[in-house]
């Protein structure tokens, strides 16, 4: 299982191209999972605990997605699950990709594994 997750993950950092990817700089737990009404094209947020390194200084108030489609939703569902298991994830976001719902510097969630 452990093997299938890491080709995933592989495949999925492919997939990113020439992006500003940033990574949350290791395993955290998830410290908080925001949801907001329909007025935000279902966009979810996580904020890790205690992130450190460049996470922390690229992406300082956490990790957004929408769940627009499948796969965003199937990420949230992996979110969901790491935060009400205590599961620490690691997070690869797009710097560049900005959240304009909150005033705050977000990154945009590419890929999420857990530990």
């Amino acid at each position: 299982m452990k093997k299938s997750v890491f080709f995933a993950s592989v495949l999925a950092l492919f997939s990113l191209g020439a992006q500003a990817t940033v990574t949350s700089g290791g395993y955290f737990k998830i410290d908080k999972l925001y949801t907001w009404a329909d007025y935000t094209d279902n966009v979810f947020l996580i904020r890790l605990e205690s992130q450190i390194g460049a996470g922390l200084e690229n992406c300082p108030f956490g990790y957004w997605l929408d769940k627009a489609s499948s796969t965003n939703s199937n990420v949230y569902s992996a979110a969901l699950s790491a935060y009400h298991a205590g599961t620490k994830v690691l997070i690869y976001g797009d710097e560049g990709a900005d959240w304009a719902g909150l005033s705050s510097k977000e990154c945009k969630i590419k890929s999420l594994i857990t530990e």
